[in-house]
């Protein structure tokens, strides 16, 4: 399923599931082991990365046309930052089911 990003009024489908984290581990060498300590520090290369993995797979999901580079969406988070908490949170929200937080 996809969430919506909007960015000056054009809106942007986004998904967060293995085919994203295949291709933000392509895009940035991030092996699998290591997913889980980005959550305590992400360069904003990552962010970044992140940010266009789930944006591409969410085009494809929708069967969209993608061509957005990276440095496309480092322009798009430069006329509105909050696009890096809400994919950071949808992200987050398609990988941890709730009760996970307790089991710990």
């Amino acid at each position: 399923m996809t969430k919506q990003i909007t960015v000056n009024g054009n809106q942007y489908p986004v998904k967060y599931g293995f085919n994203a984290l295949r291709l933000f581990s392509n895009q940035t060498g991030i092996g699998l082991d290591d997913l889980a300590q980005l959550q305590d520090s992400m360069s904003i290369d990552y962010a970044i990365a992140l940010i266009w993995a789930g944006l591409k797979d969410g085009a494809r999901v929708e069967k969209i046309e993608f061509n957005m580079t990276i440095d496309d969406v480092a322009d798009l988070l430069d006329e509105d930052q909050t696009i890096i908490e809400q994919c950071v949170g949808y992200f987050v929200e398609s990988f941890v089911k709730p009760g996970d937080a307790e089991k710990k």
